[in-house]
């Protein structure tokens, strides 16, 4: 008998699934990357523009950071109109910092050559000497306040920024219909935090550069050091920055195929509180046990590190003993000048042209990481405004609805040959195929069939939350596509089983089904009462201001259970949760869809199982106040119960497997002894020894 573990199949597995079998030779994406080992991990390297010393992928990056221009333009003065005056006083202290390093550099150089002066000459210039330190001192405390207030401002407008751009990404996502929601590839990964990370990421790219031009400019000026000094001194971060690159710099894609490891990552997060009860009434401790410690032999000394430093440790040494060399360069130069020139020299000379090399070293290096940092913040730019580009799947009509104001009688639902799959679903079979039923304004409708079957589908279609793969759905004689989507919704009241709770007060949250009259409390309570929801607001302290669930920002740091006592009890206290059953909760949600009838807007009500967690009592009660709302409105209920509804249905509406397997009233179903007939049975048998459908039907026909 095979093995169900991952030990037992990994073989099978892993040359059945693995993703890098599916290119073939000639494939376009063979040579789109190459594949490398380290430790347990298996990485996927996207291949790069190729030129001599990585100068390609340099350029090719620089190329994309112009090519954003007309896009960072737009970035930056949506920023700056935020508030002007804090932007550019932000930006005046970020280039105030870039050149931070040189006049570090000069303050250093003029009070070292005014010792060494005073030492040469045997009587020492104090007042020069003292005026030289105050200068220093003044640079240090000017710099530590620009930095404090800028610090300042980053926190302020952080904030602006971040906000501003979450209520860009929450209107564009807002605008999503339903199919292009759920669609991975049209979700956007942008988030308002990448925008500030980009805007501060590419203010300090410009704060480096200018620094390390104005160092360049500085060193190259100065007599102990100059052109050739500063050639030579820029050597070594420019090959380390030319030749290497670490991983995360680089487009890759990380993996692990190694068995032992996964097996010992799955065994390790069966340890979670969620699997304790299993794992307790399973008495399978022993053999997680050993499960683990024989995945941890069977990994050996296989490194399992960050890949990122196990790639590190990859490279040639050759490289490190290359910069090395470079890194040198600065020195031979003035111990070579030094010997040929020893007039030119002295021993501030050299430490001066030492901290100039030291400080060039780092700033250049400094430049290569931020080049990468810099095409990454625009990409981030990028993403960040192509979320509004996104299109909807589907198209608005341009059509009011309704198109007859006056009409009074319901909605008209005509649906002809409609068939549907969702979308990206792993099913093989469609939700709908081959469906045609009409219902007439007015009417009083009632879905049945098993579950799967594709009752709620089918109200999703006449929704507009999905439009059809194939076939015609109508909305009064035309083509619910020619409506404008707006309409179509203000005209219909949707309640379904899988409703939630928004995380806002009890009110609010049934206010939300007529927002012109959400802060009505009368009306909020009135619908309370209708969705029979009155008590639970009752029950609560604050009534309908009670928030459920709040929103959560309180936590607690360092706190001791015997010393903190105090601070504790007020962390439980904060924000607390109020719990309300499956019931209550669907009161709630019923009382909502009250308050959207309120309206007056609506034309159809569809009713999609809403009481699955009511007692009959409040089942009956809930579906006889929506029965009184009746007027004017054509309304459809969805069902696996035969009951009360059946016997004042206009029509009954029988789905099996996607399609409808019939239609009819009660009585003439029954006498067909078909699908509906069968499905009534089994219920009716649990409260009668009567066998056949016709006794059964009886007390309730009409």
């Amino acid at each position: 008998m095979g093995s169900f573990t991952q030990n037992g199949a990994s073989d099978q597995v892993d040359e059945a699934q693995d993703p890098l079998d599916k290119h073939e030779a000639g494939d376009d994406d063979a040579d789109a990357y190459t594949v490398q080992d380290f430790g347990v991990w298996r990485v996927l390297l996207g291949r790069e523009p190729s030129a001599p010393f990585g100068l390609g992928v340099l350029l090719d990056k620089w190329g994309s950071v112009t090519a954003a221009y007309p896009l960072l333009l737009r970035f930056f003065l949506e920023i700056y109109t935020l508030d002007p005056h804090m932007v550019l006083l932000y930006m005046f202290l970020m280039l105030w910092e870039g050149t931070d390093s040189v006049l570090r550099l000069y303050v250093s150089s003029q009070l070292l050559k005014i010792i060494e002066k005073g030492l040469r000459e045997g009587r020492p210039d104090t007042r020069a000497v003292v005026q030289a330190v105050l200068a220093r001192i003044a640079f240090l405390t000017f710099s530590a306040v620009a930095h404090w207030i800028r610090g300042h401002l980053s926190a302020r407008l952080q904030s602006r920024v971040e906000r501003h751009f979450e209520d860009f990404l929450l209107r564009a996502e807002l605008r999503h219909d339903m199919p292009t929601f759920q669609d991975n590839a049209s979700k956007s990964q942008a988030s308002a935090s990448d925008a500030w990370g980009a805007f501060e990421g590419l203010c300090e790219a410009a704060q480096r550069l200018f620094g390390v031009a104005s160092q360049l400019v500085f060193i190259s000026q100065q007599e102990s050091g100059g052109p050739v000094f500063t050639l030579l001194a820029v050597v070594r971060p420019v090959l380390t920055g030319l030749t290497f690159r670490p991983l995360w710099m680089k487009p890759h894609v990380v993996h692990s195929e190694n068995v032992s490891y996964r097996r010992m990552r799955s065994v390790k997060a069966m340890a979670a509180a969620k699997y304790r009860g299993d794992i307790i009434l399973g008495n399978i401790v022993g053999w997680m046990s050993n499960e683990f410690r024989r995945a941890r032999d069977a990994l050996g000394n296989l490194s399992s590190k960050h890949v990122s430093y196990l790639y590190v440790l990859n490279r040639t040494p050759l490289l490190d003993i290359t910069n090395n060399w470079a890194g040198e360069l600065p020195t031979l130069y003035w111990l070579l000048h030094a010997m040929l020139h020893p007039e030119r020299f002295s021993v501030t000379s050299i430490a001066l042209l030492q901290q100039y090399a030291t400080s060039l070293n780092f700033a250049l290096q400094r430049i290569f990481f931020i080049t990468a940092l810099v095409s990454k913040r625009v990409a981030d730019v990028r993403i960040l405004y192509d979320a509004e580009h996104v299109r909807n799947q589907m198209v608005d009509g341009d059509t009011a609805y309704p198109r007859d104001a006056s009409d009074a009688k319901g909605m008209d639902i005509e649906i002809e040959d409609v068939s549907f799959a969702y979308p990206e679903t792993k099913a093989k079979d469609s939700a709908l195929h081959g469906v045609s039923l009409h219902i007439p304004a007015g009417a009083l409708a009632v879905v049945v069939g098993a579950n799967g079957s594709g009752k709620s589908t089918l109200i999703k279609l006449i929704a507009r939350m999905y439009d059809p793969d194939a076939g015609a759905l109508r909305l009064d004689g035309l083509p619910i596509a020619r409506y404008r989507l707006a309409d179509v919704r203000r005209a219909q009241a949707v309640l379904a089983q899988d409703h939630q709770l928004f995380p806002l007060t009890l009110g609010e949250n049934i206010g939300l089904g007529f927002l012109e009259h959400m802060d009505d409390a009368e009306m909020v309570l009135a619908a309370a009462a209708d969705g029979g929801a009155a008590a639970l607001l009752e029950k609560f302290a604050d009534g309908p201001r009670t928030e459920l669930a709040p929103v959560t920002t309180a936590y607690g740091v360092n706190l001791n259970d015997e010393k903190h006592k105090a601070l504790k009890g007020v962390l439980r206290k904060l924000e607390k949760t109020a719990e309300v059953s499956g019931g209550e909760k669907q009161r709630l949600v019923a009382a909502r869809t009250f308050m959207r009838i309120r309206s007056g807007n609506i034309k159809l009500l569809c009713v999609d199982e809403p009481s699955s967690a009511l007692d009959p009592q409040g089942e009956f009660d809930l579906f006889e106040r929506l029965r009184a709302t009746a007027e004017g409105k054509t309304m459809i209920f969805v069902t696996h119960r035969f009951g009360h509804l059946t016997k004042h249905a206009d029509v009954i509406i029988c789905m099996k497997e996607g399609q409808v397997a019939e239609s009819g009233t009660h009585k003439e179903l029954i006498a067909r002894s078909g699908e509906y007939a069968r499905l009534y049975n089994v219920q009716a048998r649990a409260f009668s020894e009567a066998g056949p459908a016709e006794q059964v039907a009886k007390p309730i026909s009409s």
